[in-house]
């Protein structure tokens, strides 16, 4: 309850509003909880009034003491105003002059309150890179972060809002590239035919047809009308962070990726934000594979509790262009409109030795 609490307060002061009416403020508790019963179920008014005492005896509201009383037991008073402490600044101004010849002190000036002696030490450290930039070498988050942040973690998995407690970056306008560290993708599993310099890559989303077009390449044969240097299984989801990986065993200018999925939201909403994410790699969809799985579908197979966003199909009917004609619209559109999926699945070794 005193986050809830101090949401409130935070929202006034936000809003540079001093003053509140106590009932204002419960319902707001209230409404947080969804309602009267849970409120209760977490302390209710007896809690509720114990937290507005700590925060007036911390000294961050006070009671207007011409108000009345909101004729509740223990009683408060109706009216309360915010108390604004007026900041100082923490750190030597002349150290800020002296380090502004490779940081922005900007933010920090204008909101003192993250002028910490913890902020500042990391200010020197980043400083002190800055200034032996030209002699480092690149090096991962986590490297970095360790260097100059005492934790491997700090920037990994974390918000780095301006406000947040690790958004120094952005208050400093900092990025990655002024502290040479990259953030190395996550390896995929892949397989190579061979190639040193492979152009042709497919993305298979789930495991089993991972395999059936690596036996397929691995004879040699094209699949569904497309050679493959790389086969990537991407694990679902997965494929949206680490494709970054790609990086690593490619030179992107020089590839052609191809995407084949389930013929469901989910599978439609990877795609759409692979190409989103990595808009400077040429990615596209394996048409002849989702024609191919339209065609063999015969049964209706639930869809499960994904998440829909008409957005997606759209992306993938334009996608997709002439090679979609009526017949397969019509069924797609049916799929989607009745919760079903097309798993890529029905897309097997064995079809795969048929349509060769």
């Amino acid at each position: 309850m005193d986050k809830k609490i101090n949401e409130f307060i935070s929202q006034y002061k936000n809003k540079n509003k001093k003053r509140f009416d106590i009932n204002t403020l419960e319902n707001f508790i209230k409404d947080s909880y969804r309602g009267q019963s849970r409120y209760l179920s977490n302390g209710g008014y007896e809690r509720f009034y114990n937290e507005i005492i700590k925060l007036k005896n911390k000294d961050k509201i006070k009671e207007i003491k011409s108000s009345n009383y909101n004729g509740l037991n223990p009683p408060l008073k109706n009216r309360w105003e915010i108390v604004f402490k007026e900041e100082k600044a923490n750190w030597d101004s002349s150290k800020i002059l002296q380090y502004s010849d490779c940081l922005d002190f900007g933010y920090y000036v204008n909101n003192l309150s993250y002028q910490t002696e913890l902020e500042w030490e990391y200010i020197e450290n980043i400083y002190e890179f800055l200034k032996s930039k030209d002699s480092r070498e690149w090096a991962s988050v986590e490297e970095r972060s360790l260097e100059l942040f005492y934790d491997e973690k700090f920037l990994i998995n974390r918000k780095d809002g301006l406000k947040g407690k690790y958004g120094i970056l952005n208050r400093l306008k900092l990025d990655y590239n002024d502290l040479k560290m990259k953030k190395y993708g996550e390896m995929f599993i892949y397989w190579n035919r061979g190639v040193k310099e492979p152009k042709n890559i497919i993305i298979l989303e789930n495991h089993s047809t991972f395999f059936s077009y690596k036996r397929i390449a691995e004879e040699g044969r094209s699949i569904l009308g497309n050679s493959a240097d790389i086969l990537i299984y991407g694990e679902g989801k997965k494929i949206e962070n680490s494709f970054s990986f790609i990086e690593e065993i490619a030179n992107i200018e020089n590839i052609q990726v191809l995407y084949f999925g389930d013929i469901d939201s989910e599978g439609f909403g990877i795609y759409y934000r692979l190409k989103e994410r990595y808009s400077n790699i040429d990615i596209r969809i394996q048409k002849n594979a989702y024609i191919n799985l339209l065609s063999i579908c015969n049964r209706d197979y639930p869809l499960g509790n994904q998440e829909k966003r008409p957005i997606h199909l759209s992306f993938f009917i334009e996608e997709m262009g002439d090679k979609l004609d009526k017949k397969n619209l019509e069924k797609l559109q049916y799929v989607w409109d009745r919760n079903l999926r097309i798993p890529q699945e029905l897309i097997n070794y064995e079809y795969l030795l048929r349509v060769i």
